[in-house]
């Protein structure tokens, strides 16, 4: 598969619009694992600074992961250390749901304003027989800069379906915390070890399928994750599970497998008959 960079953020210092000691910093892309360090850096650059308050705008963000999350509670440790304040201001519904689904959302001063909101928009469906399934599949070397590029894929299929932005939100994260699984811990030999992924799509579902080359474990012994540690670890597990409505593991086939189904809102969609 062609590497491409679909998800590194342009982060913009908009302090010209705002006052020198409170600089806004806009994140205008995706945060997840393999972007999520340049968010880092602009905090640690605008520290640099001595403002009083930085402010994260993250109203454009289409997908994030508990990489992401991670990095915002890393960028209000920093601020918190250098007794500076720490803010979110505008946030995509995406973002919002994901900070509530992880339970983050009580580590951050949030109130329904802060939440961008776009019309909930039901995109139209193919119309096809019931019985015929769309399907795709991708297999990639384990490259943390292909996860986007491979989420966008299932994303794609599932545009296709006519599924709606919620829909579409669950399945994103879904797929990204997958897909980031795949590539920390199922990949022995990093660059060179095979990520797989299959997404199918019917009017009434959609299942997807991650495979890689790791060694076997068990998912049910993995924790549920503690916000008030801070920590991601386990993190993407829960998140699929929250997200889809069947998440299943299998282990041994070889590597790892994680086929995930989320059953689609067909009286939300257009051009569908009800």
């Amino acid at each position: 598969m062609e590497n491409q960079d679909t998800t590194q953020p342009r982060l913009t210092d908009t302090a010209s619009t705002e006052s020198d000691s409170q600089p806004v910093i806009k994140i205008p892309l995706d945060l997840c694992y393999d972007s999520a360090s340049s968010l880092i850096e602009a905090v640690r650059g605008t520290l640099a600074r001595h403002p009083e308050r930085i402010t994260l705008d993250l109203a454009e963000i289409r997908a994030m992961d508990s990489s992401g999350l991670k990095t915002l509670l890393e960028g209000r440790r920093l601020c918190e250390e250098a007794g500076v304040g720490f803010a979110l201001s505008r946030m995509s519904e995406c973002v919002a749901k994901m900070l509530k689904m992880s339970r983050f959302d009580r580590l951050f001063d949030l109130d329904d304003t802060a939440i961008h909101s776009e019309t909930q928009r039901a995109r139209p469906v193919t119309h096809r027989e019931f019985t015929d399934w769309h399907s795709c599949e991708h297999v990639a070397d384990s490259d943390p800069s292909l996860i986007g590029t491979l989420r966008e894929s299932v994303a794609k299929v599932a545009m296709d379906a006519g599924v709606t932005d919620d829909e579409l939100c669950d399945i994103r994260i879904a797929v990204g915390e997958a897909l980031t699984n795949a590539y920390k811990h199922g990949s022995p030999n990093r660059g060179r070890s095979k990520i797989s992924v299959r997404c199918m799509s019917c009017p009434e579902s959609l299942a997807v399928e991650v495979r890689d080359e790791g060694p076997p474990f068990d998912a049910d012994a993995v924790d549920d994750p503690d916000p008030a540690k801070m920590r991601d670890h386990g993190m993407g597990i829960y998140l699929m599970r929250q997200a889809m409505d069947v998440v299943e593991f299998r282990s041994g086939c070889p590597g790892n497998m994680v086929r995930m189904i989320k059953w689609l809102d067909r009286s939300k969609r257009s051009g569908e008959p009800q």
